[in-house]
């Protein structure tokens, strides 16, 4: 369950002859059968059971026990431009019920196609499902994590961005009884927005959610779960849009060359880990190679790689060598900055950047000296 790809919810169409359609209502346009029409109008027409326009076919929805079930038909453009009818599920764990938390495997996912069966809307083969075309793929990395920690992480993610994907950034947030709003996750882009090099990724306390906005699906098969779970389960969720992001993908060296729901599912929760994380780095700025001066003594490179570290955090001048006041030995204190002013020169003199930022520090932190902060 903890860090490993799983793979959470997806969309599988399958073509529409491959399934035997049960209730007509899913392809056909049909008039609506009122036994008991009297009871719902007072027009004059009570004499008459049938409905006065046609319906269009309409998708199979039901929710149960905070589970939806969606099925529709759509068509699809093939590349000779020929279009062809699909039955497209929309698929998710929760379809597990009480192994939710397995993840969709080779080993349950007849548990699905067992109660989708089971409507009475249409029937499909172990098989067929099987062959069915994937799309909108999410796969989930579970972690347990404490609070103070997330927000930890979260403050990281904050002060690396990558400066254009910035906007893209949000908070996913939830407001109690007392209308104190607490930070549940954040989530990058949007899902009908993303891109091969935006791709919709999502950070969320998975507990909380649990709690709150899937209590219903929580109590019916989860319930009860140990404390010390449901106050540290976060999840990380990653979406394979479609075909052109897993052809990229691949190109980027990810085993993600799955076309059928039987790809999916033989591949292995490492390479699913791995795609998924691929997402967060497009929002990060690289880590840049340190550039210290190699030839120092280990002591003399441990602390010139620390400042070039602490530079990039917001230290000035000032506070990079503040630890030499610590130091009670005048002779030694005045021999240890004088080294560490020229390890510090000696940093400005191979990295531009680093120079650059620090003197940006030196003028924000005179600023609020002159604020009295």
């Amino acid at each position: 369950m903890f860090n490993t790809g799983l793979i959470d919810s997806l969309k599988i169409r399958v073509k529409l002859d491959k399934v035997r359609i049960i209730d007509k209502r899913l392809v056909t346009d049909f008039i609506a059968y009122y036994p008991d029409i009297d009871k719902l109008d007072d027009d004059g027409n009570e004499q008459t059971q049938l409905g006065d326009n046609w319906r269009k076919a309409e998708p199979f929805v039901k929710i149960i026990n905070g589970i939806t079930y969606r099925i529709y038909i759509k068509a699809f453009i093939d590349a000779k431009k020929m279009a062809h009818e699909y039955v497209v599920f929309q698929v998710s764990a929760k379809m597990l019920k009480e192994r939710y938390f397995e993840g969709i495997t080779a080993f349950n996912y007849q548990t699905i196609v067992k109660d989708i069966n089971s409507f009475g809307v249409l029937h499909i083969t172990n098989e067929d499902f099987l062959q069915g075309l994937v799309s909108d793929i999410d796969i989930c990395i579970n972690q347990l994590i404490d609070l103070k920690s997330l927000k930890t992480a979260f403050s990281f993610i904050l002060q690396n961005p990558n400066k254009g994907k910035l906007p893209l950034i949000h908070h996913i947030q939830k407001t109690d009884s007392l209308k104190n709003t607490f930070n549940l996750g954040m989530d990058f882009n949007k899902r009908e927005k993303a891109s091969n090099t935006a791709p919709y990724c999502k950070i969320y306390h998975k507990g909380f959610e649990l709690l709150s906005k899937s209590v219903t699906f929580y109590k019916a098969y989860l319930e009860p779960q140990r404390a010390s779970l449901l106050d540290n389960l976060v999840r990380y969720e990653f979406t394979i849009k479609a075909q052109k992001h897993k052809k990229f993908l691949c190109e980027k060296g990810f085993k993600a060359d799955f076309k059928t729901f039987f790809d999916l599912l033989n591949a292995k929760p490492e390479d699913l880990k791995k795609i998924a994380q691929s997402g967060l780095k497009w929002y990060l700025e690289p880590k840049e190679k340190s550039k210290v001066n190699t030839d120092l003594s280990p002591m003399d490179l441990m602390i010139q790689y620390y400042q070039e570290a602490l530079i990039k955090l917001g230290f000035d001048n000032d506070q990079l060598l503040a630890f030499t006041y610590l130091i009670d030995c005048p002779v030694s204190k005045s021999r240890t900055k004088s080294k560490a002013k020229k390890l510090l020169a000696d940093i400005e003199n191979r990295n531009k950047k680093a120079k650059q930022q620090l003197s940006i520090n030196n003028r924000s932190t005179n600023f609020l000296k002159n604020l009295g902060v």
